[in-house]
């Protein structure tokens, strides 16, 4: 014998059974900002709305729960597979910059395949602890290198480009769905040492 499936176990939104004041108060305040016209277009978005908003709180969040301390100078990644206290990003040429953007090289790098917005997080005691990149998603599903990185231009599936060179550095790869950069358009890439996380 079959039984109906509990509406709430479906697919979808899950709004609470009592809707408390400010429940509603947040819920009314919503719904009135899609039906606006906002001054400065650039927050017609309600996502970019909402990013603006919860930014801070997002940021502070992953600290915490990464137990981190503060970023860098620099956003190098090379600092945390070597551990250095310091970094050369500044001196490295075009040509090697391009070849880091697919993680062809045999070198440590400065930064991971499709690197944007990143931030190299600090621990404690100031030494390097984890990295982070806030991604677009359409900028890495597809992506075709410069002749200077892969002369034949082969379109490539960027993700892989990201979790395969992190395994080549003995790097973990974390995708989290909650980025403070552009709420609900970019992804937060956390790329860190496996014993960081055991």
């Amino acid at each position: 014998m079959s039984q109906e499936p509990d509406p709430r176990s479906t697919r979808g939104p899950h709004p609470p059974d009592y809707k408390w004041p400010e429940y509603r108060q947040l819920e009314e305040a919503v719904e009135a900002y899609l039906d606006h016209d906002a001054d400065d277009p650039r927050y017609d978005n309600i996502w970019r709305a909402l990013g603006a908003i919860l930014g801070g709180y997002q940021r502070d969040v992953f600290i915490d729960a990464f137990d981190l301390a503060e970023p860098a100078d620099s956003a190098c990644i090379r600092r945390l597979i070597t551990g250095d206290g310091e970094c050369s990003c500044s001196v490295r040429s075009w040509k090697k910059r391009e070849r880091e953007k697919i993680g062809d090289l045999d070198e440590p790098p400065h930064s991971p395949p499709h690197s944007d917005h990143a931030t190299l997080w600090l621990d404690e005691n100031g030494n390097p602890a984890m990295y982070g990149m806030h991604l677009y998603m359409g900028n890495v599903e597809q992506v075709t290198p410069s002749k200077t990185a892969d002369p034949d231009q082969r379109q490539r599936n960027g993700w892989f480009d990201i979790v395969n060179w992190a395994a080549e550095w003995g790097l973990e790869v974390s995708f989290m769905p909650k980025s403070w950069y552009h709420l609900g358009t970019t992804v937060h890439v956390v790329i860190y040492p496996p014993e960081r996380r055991r």
